[in-house]
């Protein structure tokens, strides 16, 4: 998904600064995904699309997971001197590197983070 996205973009003649910002945005989202979504097996587990909007570029990922809406999930705690954790930032980068951030639970059962 990853080059598919770097592809697009170059072909936008999306700026390599924005560009990383939309693939980061991306990775966190999918990463996110796959360690924490549980799935039922039944359908589908995940889609994403990339597009432009009012020369705003959009990104959607919808998956079959259980119902998550990212933007209930809690900030991380401030970091301390002797912090050593890994992880637990990536809705935090995407909320900061984000112009917005929705969530919907489709008719059809399935996520929708745009």
């Amino acid at each position: 998904a990853q080059d598919d996205a770097a592809a697009w973009l170059a072909g936008q003649g999306v700026g390599t600064a924005v560009a990383y910002r939309v693939r980061l945005v991306l990775e966190e989202l999918v990463t996110n995904l796959i360690l924490h979504g549980q799935f039922d097996g039944s359908r589908a587990p995940a889609g994403i699309e990339i597009g432009m909007e009012d020369d705003a570029i959009r990104v959607v990922v919808e998956d079959s997971a259980h119902p998550f809406d990212p933007r209930l999930a809690p900030a991380p705690a401030k970091p301390s001197p002797n912090d050593d954790r890994v992880g637990g930032l990536g809705l935090e980068l995407v909320r900061r590197m984000t112009s917005s951030l929705a969530y919907e639970r489709t008719p059809e059962s399935r996520n929708r983070t745009v």
